[in-house]
C-alpha cells in the first residue's frame, strides 16, 4: 500500500472528519436536550452505560468517572447525586468490596439510550454495505489512530 504524499487530500479527510464530529455531537447534545441532561451529565451517563455493557460486565467507579471526565471528586459526588436523583443510575455495593461504590445504569436510561442511537448505528453500519472488508480495515485502522491523537492532545493541554 502507497502512502498519501497529497497534503490536500488528508486535509480534506480531516475536515469531513470534523464536521463527522460536530454532527455527532449535535446529536449528543439534542439526546441530552430532549432527556433533561445538562452539562457533563450526558457524557457521565453514556460513559457509565458503556463500562455496563463490556464484556465483562464490568461497572464504573465515581474515582474513573471523575478521571475521565477530569472532575474533582466533589463535582462528581454532585453530578452522582443528580443523575441517581433523575433515576438514570444507581450507586450499587461491589460484592467483592463492601466499601466499594460501583455506577449501575438504570433500565430505563439504557433502554432510552438504545431507543435513540440504535437506529443510527444501524443507518451508519448501512452506509457501510457497499465498502469492501480492505476498505473497512483501513477505515478502522484510521479511526483507531485518530481516536489516539485525540486523546493525547487531550491530555497534553
Amino acid at each position: 500500500m502507497t502512502r498519501s504524499d497529497n497534503p490536500a487530500a488528508r486535509q480534506q479527510v480531516a475536515e469531513q472528519l470534523f464536521s463527522a464530529a460536530i454532527s455527532l455531537a449535535q446529536l449528543g447534545d439534542h439526546f441530552d436536550a430532549i432527556r433533561g441532561l445538562q452539562g457533563v451529565e450526558g457524557e457521565a451517563l453514556l460513559l457509565v452505560i458503556n463500562t455496563a455493557r463490556r464484556s465483562d460486565g464490568a461497572l464504573m467507579t465515581p474515582g474513573e468517572l471523575g478521571r475521565q471526565l477530569r472532575l474533582p471528586s466533589a463535582s462528581v459526588t454532585a453530578l452522582i447525586d443528580r443523575l441517581e436523583q433523575a433515576g438514570h443510575l444507581h450507586r450499587v455495593r461491589d460484592t467483592v468490596d463492601r466499601r466499594r461504590v460501583l455506577l449501575k445504569p438504570s433500565r430505563r436510561a439504557e433502554r432510552t439510550h438504545n431507543d435513540y442511537w440504535h437506529p443510527l448505528n444501524d443507518r451508519v453500519v448501512d452506509s457501510m454495505a457497499s465498502l469492501t472488508d480492505d476498505e473497512l480495515a483501513t477505515i478502522d485502522r484510521f479511526l483507531r489512530q485518530v481516536s489516539a491523537v485525540a486523546r493525547e492532545y487531550r491530555d497534553e493541554t
